[in-house]
């Protein structure tokens, strides 16, 4: 049992390498165009938080967002890693959460908009 963890965090690690190897922030983009903002946006709250500075930004404490209690106390960063497994099922990665969305199946979106929101910080700073 502790063997697979160990190959579960070192698959999510290399994933999250990945992600960095393999960034596309053009195509995450319009993926994220298409795909969250519906619910969100980079500079304003809608229905979800602003995401412009998600990325490394402490889970549920974007100013002025009403989030779950789930979200308040989740007691991490987003990171790469962490996102991954958001975006793949919010609700399975941290059920409670507000989020009515099933995820994007295909890992390779989820780097893409990923990289997308990690240079979307990048650029604030």
């Amino acid at each position: 049992m502790k063997l697979s963890g160990f190959f579960l965090a070192l698959g999510l690690c290399v994933t999250a390498a990945k992600a960095q190897a393999d960034c596309d922030a053009a195509a995450g983009q319009k993926l994220f165009e298409s795909k969250c903002t519906a619910c969100h946006s980079l500079a304003e709250h809608k229905v979800g938080p602003r995401l412009q500075d998600v990325y490394g930004r402490q889970v549920g404490t974007a100013q002025g967002f009403g989030y779950t209690p789930t979200l308040e106390q989740a007691g991490f960063a987003w990171n790469a890693e962490k996102l991954d497994a958001f975006l793949s099922g919010p609700m399975n990665f941290l059920p409670g959460t507000a989020m009515a969305f099933g995820g994007l199946r295909k890992q390779d979106d989820r780097q893409k908009i990923i990289c997308f929101l990690e240079q979307q910080q990048r650029s604030k700073t």
